[in-house]
């Protein structure tokens, strides 16, 4: 029997891409590593694939690059960016790599929404997928490239390039040696040497792997639906399923909803009301929707609210009226313009509060309380209202009809019944002129067994990032400069999930079994040094820590940090 990848061959890792210098035609053409000489560039020249190359490696803005794109007709660009005409350095290797290998999402974005194709690989490197080499850059600079391959992922690269086994039960370490081949096939991805594969065993991650499932189960977008999402700019929405744990149902409502209000010019607020248990991704889901359109979020507290003041403020001439209140005062300086309101805990806000809504949700006009008779234009406000109301209905919901289906199965669950169930409960609560105001209600689930166990991972992923930054002894931030080596992330997830998870605290119990459990006991490791922190020390290798599930007697487990040696960032160029 044969297995799923070849022999070794060649020692091809670390990779680093060439260094690239920018296509100097004329005398006055600089090769200085700022934003001025690649606009200089782009006005004396033609397109030239190195120079935009060159502007990634030297890490030029994105303004910048995006300047130097736009200043020719956007097919010529894309024809560029998939198969370029002039010779070039940066030609013999798709422009993603440069981009990934800078790992930056935002790259990633523009390229691909300039035509460039996330599923092109590199010819030269056996026909490694783009998707490969961002995860195995990890493994030489110690970086987090999860965020670069989530854009990726959403931009339309195939998980399919990477071979299935390594990350269909995402919960599972992948192994080095892939399944064997039944007679008479042959290995659909040979550029999966041992060598390859063993790295992206080493640094394939949860979350990454997570990311990959849920990329297979979604629908391919039509080229209508990219062409409507990049006439509205709303492309960044294609990021949501990878910006939140679970809740797919509810990330897809939230796309369906914003590219409908915008397709059809409605000239009214969208007002959506999220419902389910804390903790859950509610506040989540608006604060990534927010970032992706780059759009200014304020997030309202409503356990205080109770009168209509209490939220806009007094109006003109009652005392205090000149300092309006921050939603008020929100809604004056984005008058006319994109915004995201998000109320918190509504269900405690008082008829009062809601009759001052009507036809404030309704109309999308509003007179700010500072200034007499002055008009608000909010009908392009994006007002989202949170609440745990449903909470138990959803639950149900849930047991009866989603909680032992496989998670491609739980995607095609209709929630209409739910949703209208769920609206005659909130017009009990909130009254019927408030609810029949709402756009759309729509649903949080509970978290899968599964989904705790990533979401527990994205916590652990939050300390690693944290302690991988510079040390900076006079700002107090000493904990720093430091790996952290998960020893099978999956299992220490799952572990976590398992013994703390608490339904009624949702992910915020989660939090704290990381904080106790892992970032707790890397102090009392991480303070057996003697050595003193100096700021120095950002210069040599990375003490390295490795954190583990351990098995005790009689059966107990535990979760154990130990210091292991250093590691060492290797660089480009040396």
């Amino acid at each position: 029997m044969a297995l799923a990848h070849p022999k070794e061959v060649t020692d091809i890792l670390p990779f680093f891409l060439p260094k690239v210098l920018p296509c100097k035609v004329r005398a006055c053409c600089s090769s200085t590593a700022e934003d001025a000489s690649l606009d200089h560039l782009g006005e004396c020249q033609d397109f030239h694939l190195d120079n935009l190359a060159w502007a990634i490696q030297n890490d030029l803005s994105i303004s910048c690059i995006d300047r130097y794109l736009r200043r020719w007709d956007a097919a010529r660009i894309r024809q560029e960016l998939c198969n370029p005409t002039a010779a070039s350095i940066a030609g013999m290797y798709p422009i993603l790599f440069f981009a990934v290998e800078h790992n930056s999402p935002e790259l990633v974005r523009l390229l691909c929404r300039a035509g460039a194709d996330p599923s092109k690989p590199a010819g030269l490197l056996n026909n490694l997928p783009v998707l490969a080499y961002c995860i195995i850059t990890a493994d030489y600079n110690l970086s987090d490239t999860t965020d670069t391959l989530s854009a990726l992922l959403a931009m339309g690269a195939d998980p399919c390039d990477l071979p299935q086994d390594l990350w269909w039960n995402y919960l599972q370490t992948p192994t080095r040696v892939g399944p064997e081949l039944q007679e008479g096939q042959t290995a659909t991805h040979p550029w999966c040497s041992l060598e390859v594969r063993s790295t992206l065993c080493r640094t394939f991650n949860l979350l990454q792997r997570y990311h990959f499932k849920m990329a297979s189960l979604l629908t391919s977008k039509t080229l209508r639906r990219k062409q409507v999402a990049a006439a509205f700019d709303m492309t960044p929405l294609f990021e949501i399923p990878f910006q939140i744990i679970g809740q797919r149902l509810a990330a897809r409502t939230v796309q369906e909803w914003l590219t409908s209000h915008a397709l059809h010019h409605i000239e009214k607020p969208l007002v959506l009301l999220f419902t389910g248990p804390s903790g859950h991704g509610k506040t989540e889901l608006a604060k990534r929707m927010g970032e992706l359109l780059s759009l200014p979020l304020l997030k309202v507290d409503c356990t205080q609210i109770r009168v209509t003041t209490d939220l806009f403020g007094p109006q003109a001439p009652y005392a205090g009226y000149q300092a309006g209140s921050p939603l008020n005062n929100f809604l004056a300086d984005h008058s006319g313009q994109k915004a995201v309101i998000f109320l918190d805990e509504f269900e405690k806000t008082t008829k009062d509060v809601h009759k001052s809504l009507l036809l404030l949700f309704d109309e999308g006009f509003y007179k700010d309380h500072r200034e007499e008779g002055k008009l608000l234009d909010c009908t392009k406000t994006i007002w989202i209202l949170a609440s745990n109301k449903g909470e138990k209905m959803i639950q149900k919901y849930w047991d009866e009809h989603l909680a032992n289906k496989p998670e491609y199965a739980q995607l095609q669950i209709p929630m209409d019944l739910l949703q209208r169930k769920l609206e005659e409960s909130f017009q009990v609560t909130l009254g019927a002129p408030l609810t029949g105001r709402l756009s759309a209600i729509i649903p949080f689930l509970p978290f899968s067994e599964a989904e705790r166990a990533v979401a527990t991972y994205k916590f652990m992923r939050k300390l690693f990032n944290d302690t991988r930054k510079p040390i900076a002894v006079e700002a107090k931030h000493l904990a720093r400069h430091l790996y952290l080596n998960y020893v099978d992330d999956g299992q220490i997830a799952s572990f976590l999930a398992a013994k703390y998870y608490s339904p009624e605290l949702g992910a915020r119990s989660l939090h704290k079994a990381v904080n106790t459990q892992i970032g707790h006991k890397l102090t009392n490791v991480f303070l057996d040094h003697e050595e003193e922190i100096v700021d120095e020390m950002n210069d040599k290798p990375w003490d390295s820590y490795d954190v583990r599930v351990e098995d005790l007697k009689r059966g107990l487990k535990e979760i154990t940090v130990k210091a292991n040696g250093s590691r060492v960032v290797q660089k480009r160029f040396q």
